[in-house]
């Protein structure tokens, strides 16, 4: 995954399935998430769609429709990402978390990355 992220805020890790406009992607965290920890792991995880190598920031511009469903007891999750939209340089897209172990639903919402102009 090319990311600019750093550890401890770096959650994406490895690109499990990315298929046409959907993706999956393996995030750890360092404790257990919080819904905002699990939305900026799909932030991040967005970046399977990257059309490039080279590295090029993108901001998460907006979140609307996030919800939590199950509180996570896991450090390992999937994020499942969908492109609903794209228009030029943003994105948006749909995202499902679920606990790596058990598959439970976690959290879902929409999101919106805005690429910067290079």
């Amino acid at each position: 995954m090319n990311l600019p992220h750093l550890p401890p805020i770096r959650f994406a890790k490895e690109m499990l399935t990315c298929k046409e406009k959907r993706a999956s992607v393996l995030c750890e965290f360092p404790c257990l998430p919080t819904l905002p920890m699990l939305t900026e792991a799909a932030a991040q995880a967005s970046s399977a769609f990257a059309k490039s190598d080279s590295l090029q920031n993108g901001f998460l511009v907006l979140i609307k429709d996030v919800f939590l469903h199950v509180k996570v007891q896991s450090l390992t999750c999937v994020v499942v990402i969908e492109e609903r939209l794209s228009l030029g340089n943003s994105s948006e897209f749909y995202f499902e978390v679920f606990e790596k172990e058990g598959g439970v639903l976690c959290a879902s919402g929409s999101l919106m990355i805005v690429l910067e102009a290079v």
